[in-house]
Protein backbone atom coordinates (compact mmCIF):
# COMPACT_ATOMS: atom_id res chain seq x y z
CA UNK A 1 0.00 0.00 0.00
CA UNK A 2 1.60 3.45 -1.12
CA UNK A 3 0.67 6.44 0.93
CA UNK A 4 1.27 9.43 -0.57
CA UNK A 5 2.72 12.59 0.66
CA UNK A 6 -0.80 14.79 -0.27
CA UNK A 7 -2.24 12.58 1.97
CA UNK A 8 -0.74 13.21 5.25
CA UNK A 9 -2.81 15.99 6.94
CA UNK A 10 -0.84 16.84 9.95
CA UNK A 11 2.62 16.65 8.98
CA UNK A 12 4.63 18.79 6.67
CA UNK A 13 7.18 18.80 5.45
CA UNK A 14 7.90 14.84 5.99
CA UNK A 15 11.57 13.94 7.04
CA UNK A 16 13.44 11.65 4.63
CA UNK A 17 13.59 9.50 7.29
CA UNK A 18 9.97 8.44 7.14
CA UNK A 19 10.11 7.93 3.58
CA UNK A 20 10.83 4.89 2.14
CA UNK A 21 13.82 4.89 -0.52
CA UNK A 22 12.21 2.55 -2.85
CA UNK A 23 8.76 4.15 -4.12
CA UNK A 24 9.17 7.46 -1.79
CA UNK A 25 5.79 7.14 -0.02
CA UNK A 26 5.60 7.10 3.93
CA UNK A 27 6.97 3.90 5.00
CA UNK A 28 4.51 0.88 5.65
CA UNK A 29 5.31 -1.93 7.54
CA UNK A 30 8.49 -1.03 7.68
CA UNK A 31 11.69 -3.64 8.01
CA UNK A 32 15.10 -2.76 8.17
CA UNK A 33 18.63 -3.71 6.14
CA UNK A 34 20.38 -4.97 9.37
CA UNK A 35 23.66 -4.17 6.82
CA UNK A 36 22.83 -0.56 6.08
CA UNK A 37 20.42 0.50 8.69
CA UNK A 38 17.87 1.82 6.28
CA UNK A 39 14.29 1.26 6.61
CA UNK A 40 11.93 0.21 3.77
CA UNK A 41 8.54 -0.83 3.19
CA UNK A 42 8.07 -4.73 3.27
CA UNK A 43 6.68 -4.73 0.29
CA UNK A 44 9.06 -2.66 -1.82
CA UNK A 45 11.45 -4.55 -0.42
CA UNK A 46 10.07 -7.87 -1.18
CA UNK A 47 9.58 -6.80 -4.43
CA UNK A 48 13.32 -5.97 -5.05
CA UNK A 49 13.86 -9.35 -3.46
CA UNK A 50 11.88 -11.38 -5.78
CA UNK A 51 14.22 -10.02 -8.32
CA UNK A 52 17.32 -10.25 -6.94
CA UNK A 53 18.01 -12.67 -3.82
CA UNK A 54 19.36 -11.03 -0.95
CA UNK A 55 20.64 -7.74 -2.72
CA UNK A 56 20.48 -4.57 -0.51
CA UNK A 57 19.01 -1.87 -3.72
CA UNK A 58 21.79 0.37 -1.21
CA UNK A 59 24.18 -1.60 0.38
CA UNK A 60 24.01 -4.65 -2.46
CA UNK A 61 24.18 -7.29 1.10
CA UNK A 62 20.92 -7.69 2.75
CA UNK A 63 19.54 -9.03 5.80
CA UNK A 64 15.79 -8.16 7.06
CA UNK A 65 15.64 -7.15 11.31
CA UNK A 66 12.60 -5.83 12.48
CA UNK A 67 12.58 -1.53 12.26
CA UNK A 68 12.70 0.00 15.73
CA UNK A 69 9.79 0.68 18.46
CA UNK A 70 10.96 4.40 18.25
CA UNK A 71 9.95 4.39 14.53
CA UNK A 72 7.17 2.77 14.75
CA UNK A 73 5.86 4.98 17.55
CA UNK A 74 6.63 8.23 15.22
CA UNK A 75 4.83 6.94 12.38
CA UNK A 76 1.75 6.30 14.25
CA UNK A 77 1.49 10.19 14.91
CA UNK A 78 1.03 10.51 11.04
CA UNK A 79 -2.82 11.30 10.01
CA UNK A 80 -3.91 9.97 6.63
CA UNK A 81 -6.23 10.60 4.83
CA UNK A 82 -8.25 7.49 3.58
CA UNK A 83 -7.18 6.28 -0.07
CA UNK A 84 -11.03 6.50 -1.15
CA UNK A 85 -11.05 10.48 -0.69
CA UNK A 86 -12.01 11.01 -4.40
CA UNK A 87 -14.98 8.50 -4.49
CA UNK A 88 -16.47 10.59 -1.19
CA UNK A 89 -14.75 9.55 2.24
CA UNK A 90 -14.12 12.47 4.16
CA UNK A 91 -12.29 10.21 7.32
CA UNK A 92 -8.80 10.95 8.52
CA UNK A 93 -7.56 7.90 10.22
CA UNK A 94 -3.90 7.29 12.12
CA UNK A 95 -1.49 5.22 10.91
CA UNK A 96 -2.43 2.03 12.84
CA UNK A 97 -5.95 2.38 11.89
CA UNK A 98 -5.69 3.37 8.14
CA UNK A 99 -5.37 -0.45 6.88
CA UNK A 100 -8.93 -1.54 8.85
CA UNK A 101 -10.79 1.15 7.39
CA UNK A 102 -9.69 0.74 4.06
CA UNK A 103 -10.33 -2.33 3.74
CA UNK A 104 -13.31 -3.62 6.08
CA UNK A 105 -14.97 -0.14 7.01
CA UNK A 106 -14.77 2.16 4.23
CA UNK A 107 -18.08 2.21 2.17
CA UNK A 108 -16.64 4.37 -0.33
CA UNK A 109 -14.33 1.15 -1.45
CA UNK A 110 -14.96 0.26 -4.78
CA UNK A 111 -17.00 -3.16 -4.72
CA UNK A 112 -17.69 -5.59 -8.04
CA UNK A 113 -21.23 -6.57 -8.55
CA UNK A 114 -22.06 -10.16 -8.89
CA UNK A 115 -24.13 -9.67 -11.83
CA UNK A 116 -23.11 -7.08 -14.02
CA UNK A 117 -19.41 -7.14 -12.89
CA UNK A 118 -19.54 -3.33 -12.72
CA UNK A 119 -17.57 -1.60 -10.17
CA UNK A 120 -19.72 -0.09 -7.26
CA UNK A 121 -19.41 1.59 -4.38
CA UNK A 122 -19.70 -0.40 -1.39
CA UNK A 123 -22.11 2.19 0.31
CA UNK A 124 -24.31 1.09 -2.91
CA UNK A 125 -23.40 -2.29 -3.76
CA UNK A 126 -26.77 -3.72 -1.76
CA UNK A 127 -29.24 -1.26 -3.43
CA UNK A 128 -27.57 -1.82 -6.70
CA UNK A 129 -27.67 -5.63 -6.62
CA UNK A 130 -31.16 -5.71 -5.65
CA UNK A 131 -32.35 -3.80 -8.94
CA UNK A 132 -29.30 -5.42 -10.91
CA UNK A 133 -31.23 -7.69 -13.89
CA UNK A 134 -28.08 -9.75 -14.10
CA UNK A 135 -27.99 -11.44 -10.52
CA UNK A 136 -28.49 -15.06 -10.44
CA UNK A 137 -31.06 -16.94 -8.85
CA UNK A 138 -31.46 -20.12 -7.71
CA UNK A 139 -35.27 -21.63 -7.00
CA UNK A 140 -35.55 -23.34 -3.93
CA UNK A 141 -38.35 -25.78 -5.45
CA UNK A 142 -36.41 -26.83 -8.68
CA UNK A 143 -33.15 -25.59 -8.16
CA UNK A 144 -33.28 -23.77 -11.48
CA UNK A 145 -30.43 -20.58 -11.86
CA UNK A 146 -31.78 -18.21 -13.42
CA UNK A 147 -30.99 -14.27 -14.04
CA UNK A 148 -32.91 -11.81 -12.09
CA UNK A 149 -34.49 -10.34 -15.44
CA UNK A 150 -35.79 -13.32 -16.75
CA UNK A 151 -39.21 -14.44 -15.83
CA UNK A 152 -39.94 -17.97 -13.72
CA UNK A 153 -43.37 -18.37 -13.37
CA UNK A 154 -44.52 -21.28 -11.11
CA UNK A 155 -45.94 -23.21 -14.01
CA UNK A 156 -42.29 -23.28 -15.28
CA UNK A 157 -41.17 -24.27 -11.74
CA UNK A 158 -43.25 -27.53 -12.46
CA UNK A 159 -41.89 -28.48 -15.74
CA UNK A 160 -38.20 -27.75 -14.83
CA UNK A 161 -39.34 -30.52 -11.64
CA UNK A 162 -41.02 -32.82 -13.62
CA UNK A 163 -38.33 -32.79 -16.22
CA UNK A 164 -35.93 -33.36 -13.58
CA UNK A 165 -38.02 -36.00 -12.10
CA UNK A 166 -38.31 -37.68 -15.77
CA UNK A 167 -34.55 -37.65 -15.94
CA UNK A 168 -33.74 -39.21 -12.88
CA UNK A 169 -36.36 -41.93 -13.29
CA UNK A 170 -34.31 -42.38 -16.65
CA UNK A 171 -31.16 -42.48 -14.85
CA UNK A 172 -32.33 -45.01 -12.49
CA UNK A 173 -33.94 -47.29 -14.56
CA UNK A 174 -30.63 -47.34 -16.33
CA UNK A 175 -29.01 -48.28 -13.33
CA UNK A 176 -31.46 -50.78 -12.44
CA UNK A 177 -31.04 -52.26 -15.84
CA UNK A 178 -27.16 -52.52 -15.47
CA UNK A 179 -27.31 -53.98 -11.92
CA UNK A 180 -29.82 -56.64 -13.27
CA UNK A 181 -27.60 -57.34 -16.16
CA UNK A 182 -24.42 -57.47 -13.59
CA UNK A 183 -26.76 -59.98 -11.56
CA UNK A 184 -27.67 -62.47 -14.44
CA UNK A 185 -23.88 -62.59 -15.54
CA UNK A 186 -22.86 -62.81 -11.89
CA UNK A 187 -25.65 -66.01 -11.52
CA UNK A 188 -24.63 -67.22 -14.67
CA UNK A 189 -21.14 -67.63 -13.69
CA UNK A 190 -21.85 -68.44 -9.97
CA UNK A 191 -24.22 -71.60 -11.51
CA UNK A 192 -21.74 -72.33 -14.55
CA UNK A 193 -19.22 -72.71 -11.74
CA UNK A 194 -21.08 -74.71 -9.26
CA UNK A 195 -21.97 -76.90 -12.62
CA UNK A 196 -18.41 -77.16 -13.63
CA UNK A 197 -17.47 -78.36 -10.84
CA UNK A 198 -20.28 -80.62 -10.46
CA UNK A 199 -19.82 -82.19 -13.41
CA UNK A 200 -15.93 -82.48 -13.07
CA UNK A 201 -16.51 -85.15 -9.49
CA UNK A 202 -19.22 -86.83 -10.73
CA UNK A 203 -22.39 -87.91 -13.70
CA UNK A 204 -24.54 -85.64 -13.93
CA UNK A 205 -27.76 -85.50 -15.49
CA UNK A 206 -30.26 -83.54 -17.14
CA UNK A 207 -27.85 -80.62 -17.73
CA UNK A 208 -28.93 -77.53 -20.28
CA UNK A 209 -26.61 -76.42 -22.90
CA UNK A 210 -27.74 -73.54 -22.76
CA UNK A 211 -25.59 -73.61 -19.04
CA UNK A 212 -22.59 -74.23 -20.97
CA UNK A 213 -22.94 -72.60 -23.94
CA UNK A 214 -20.56 -69.18 -22.76
CA UNK A 215 -17.52 -71.48 -22.08
CA UNK A 216 -18.18 -74.82 -24.07
CA UNK A 217 -18.24 -75.46 -27.62
CA UNK A 218 -19.99 -78.50 -29.47
CA UNK A 219 -16.57 -80.60 -31.51
CA UNK A 220 -18.58 -83.83 -31.83
CA UNK A 221 -22.59 -84.47 -32.52
CA UNK A 222 -23.56 -87.68 -33.97
CA UNK A 223 -26.75 -89.84 -33.70
CA UNK A 224 -26.11 -93.15 -31.83
CA UNK A 225 -26.27 -95.43 -35.30
CA UNK A 226 -23.17 -93.45 -36.36
CA UNK A 227 -20.10 -95.94 -36.36
CA UNK A 228 -17.40 -94.18 -33.99
CA UNK A 229 -14.04 -95.28 -34.43
CA UNK A 230 -11.10 -94.80 -32.57
CA UNK A 231 -9.29 -92.23 -35.24
CA UNK A 232 -12.12 -89.90 -34.70
CA UNK A 233 -11.67 -89.38 -31.15
CA UNK A 234 -8.02 -89.12 -31.30
CA UNK A 235 -8.83 -86.29 -34.18
CA UNK A 236 -10.56 -84.26 -31.71
CA UNK A 237 -7.87 -84.19 -29.38
CA UNK A 238 -5.74 -80.74 -31.64
CA UNK A 239 -9.81 -79.41 -31.09
CA UNK A 240 -9.51 -79.32 -27.24
CA UNK A 241 -8.63 -76.87 -24.31
CA UNK A 242 -7.68 -78.61 -20.98
CA UNK A 243 -11.23 -80.25 -20.47
CA UNK A 244 -13.83 -82.24 -22.45
CA UNK A 245 -17.80 -83.67 -21.66
CA UNK A 246 -18.79 -86.47 -22.84
CA UNK A 247 -22.79 -86.69 -22.94
CA UNK A 248 -25.64 -88.06 -24.47
CA UNK A 249 -28.88 -85.74 -25.94
CA UNK A 250 -32.71 -87.30 -26.53
CA UNK A 251 -34.05 -86.24 -29.37
CA UNK A 252 -32.53 -83.99 -32.38
CA UNK A 253 -34.05 -80.57 -31.15
CA UNK A 254 -33.22 -81.08 -27.21
CA UNK A 255 -30.61 -78.50 -25.80
CA UNK A 256 -30.56 -80.56 -22.63
CA UNK A 257 -27.89 -83.44 -21.90
CA UNK A 258 -29.64 -86.75 -20.46
CA UNK A 259 -26.33 -87.67 -18.90
CA UNK A 260 -22.74 -86.36 -18.96
CA UNK A 261 -19.51 -86.15 -17.69
CA UNK A 262 -15.91 -84.30 -17.69
CA UNK A 263 -12.77 -84.85 -17.36
CA UNK A 264 -9.46 -84.21 -19.07
CA UNK A 265 -8.53 -84.32 -23.10
CA UNK A 266 -6.08 -86.96 -22.15
CA UNK A 267 -9.34 -89.18 -22.03
CA UNK A 268 -9.65 -89.32 -25.53
CA UNK A 269 -6.00 -90.58 -25.94
CA UNK A 270 -6.36 -93.64 -23.24
CA UNK A 271 -5.86 -97.16 -24.51
CA UNK A 272 -7.87 -98.68 -21.79
CA UNK A 273 -6.66 -102.87 -21.39
CA UNK A 274 -10.44 -104.24 -21.23
CA UNK A 275 -12.36 -103.56 -17.98
CA UNK A 276 -9.52 -101.72 -16.80
CA UNK A 277 -10.84 -98.05 -16.46
CA UNK A 278 -8.46 -94.73 -15.77
CA UNK A 279 -10.10 -92.53 -12.55
CA UNK A 280 -10.37 -88.84 -13.14
CA UNK A 281 -11.72 -87.33 -10.10
CA UNK A 282 -14.79 -89.61 -9.61
CA UNK A 283 -15.59 -91.41 -12.79
CA UNK A 284 -14.04 -94.29 -14.27
CA UNK A 285 -13.32 -93.87 -17.88
CA UNK A 286 -12.36 -96.13 -20.45
CA UNK A 287 -11.05 -96.23 -24.07
CA UNK A 288 -10.41 -99.08 -25.45
CA UNK A 289 -9.73 -99.98 -29.07
CA UNK A 290 -12.19 -102.18 -31.13
CA UNK A 291 -14.16 -102.49 -28.21
CA UNK A 292 -15.87 -99.01 -26.70
CA UNK A 293 -15.79 -96.18 -25.40
CA UNK A 294 -17.83 -94.23 -22.16
CA UNK A 295 -17.53 -93.97 -18.30
CA UNK A 296 -19.01 -95.05 -15.47
CA UNK A 297 -18.31 -93.84 -11.68
CA UNK A 298 -16.03 -94.29 -9.85
CA UNK A 299 -17.27 -96.87 -7.36
CA UNK A 300 -18.65 -99.30 -9.75
CA UNK A 301 -16.68 -101.96 -11.81
CA UNK A 302 -16.80 -101.75 -15.63
CA UNK A 303 -17.62 -105.07 -17.63
CA UNK A 304 -17.30 -104.29 -21.02
CA UNK A 305 -17.01 -106.76 -24.18
CA UNK A 306 -18.40 -104.87 -26.94
CA UNK A 307 -19.74 -102.60 -24.52
CA UNK A 308 -20.56 -101.83 -20.84
CA UNK A 309 -23.14 -104.32 -20.26
CA UNK A 310 -23.63 -104.00 -16.31
CA UNK A 311 -26.87 -103.74 -15.21
CA UNK A 312 -26.04 -104.21 -11.39
CA UNK A 313 -25.05 -101.05 -9.89
CA UNK A 314 -25.28 -97.23 -11.51
CA UNK A 315 -26.94 -98.39 -14.10
CA UNK A 316 -28.20 -94.78 -14.74
CA UNK A 317 -24.78 -93.01 -14.59
CA UNK A 318 -23.34 -95.40 -16.97
CA UNK A 319 -22.72 -94.12 -21.10
CA UNK A 320 -20.94 -96.89 -23.43
CA UNK A 321 -20.06 -96.43 -27.20
CA UNK A 322 -19.24 -99.26 -29.37
CA UNK A 323 -16.12 -99.16 -31.24
CA UNK A 324 -16.07 -101.90 -33.37
CA UNK A 325 -18.17 -100.96 -36.24
CA UNK A 326 -21.50 -100.79 -33.82
CA UNK A 327 -23.05 -97.77 -33.08
CA UNK A 328 -23.78 -96.58 -29.66
CA UNK A 329 -24.95 -98.57 -27.19
CA UNK A 330 -26.26 -97.22 -23.45
CA UNK A 331 -27.37 -93.81 -22.12
CA UNK A 332 -27.93 -94.60 -18.53
CA UNK A 333 -30.70 -97.03 -18.70
CA UNK A 334 -31.55 -96.65 -21.80
CA UNK A 335 -29.50 -99.11 -24.08
CA UNK A 336 -29.89 -101.25 -27.38
CA UNK A 337 -29.50 -97.93 -29.39
CA UNK A 338 -26.82 -98.66 -31.75
CA UNK A 339 -28.77 -98.32 -34.41
CA UNK A 340 -31.26 -95.36 -32.87
CA UNK A 341 -31.36 -92.06 -35.00
CA UNK A 342 -33.14 -90.55 -31.94
CA UNK A 343 -30.57 -90.33 -29.64
CA UNK A 344 -27.39 -88.19 -30.22
CA UNK A 345 -23.69 -88.58 -29.03
CA UNK A 346 -22.10 -85.23 -27.63
CA UNK A 347 -18.56 -84.15 -26.88
CA UNK A 348 -17.57 -80.99 -25.89
CA UNK A 349 -14.79 -78.80 -25.28
CA UNK A 350 -13.99 -75.50 -23.11
CA UNK A 351 -13.18 -72.58 -25.25
CA UNK A 352 -10.15 -71.58 -22.93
Amino acid sequence: MEISNERIINISPIDDEYLCPICVHLLWKPVECQNCQRVFCKSCIDKCLKEKPNVCPLCQHYQEKRCSPLLYALLCKFKIACENKHNGCDDILPYESLEKHQQEQCQYQMKICRGCQNNVLKNDLDQHEQKCGEITIECKRCRLVYKKRETHEQLDCVMNMMNQSNKKIESLEKLVENLQQNVQKLEASINLHSLIDWLSSSVAHDVPLSSLASSWNIIYDHPYSHVTIVAELRALVAQCKKQIMVGAIQGSSSMILKIAAMGPLEILSLDSPLNRPTTFGNVNWYLTPSKSFGFAPSSTTINCDRADYNEKDNAENRLSWQLHGGGGWRAGTAKYLDNNSEWRKIIMTMKN
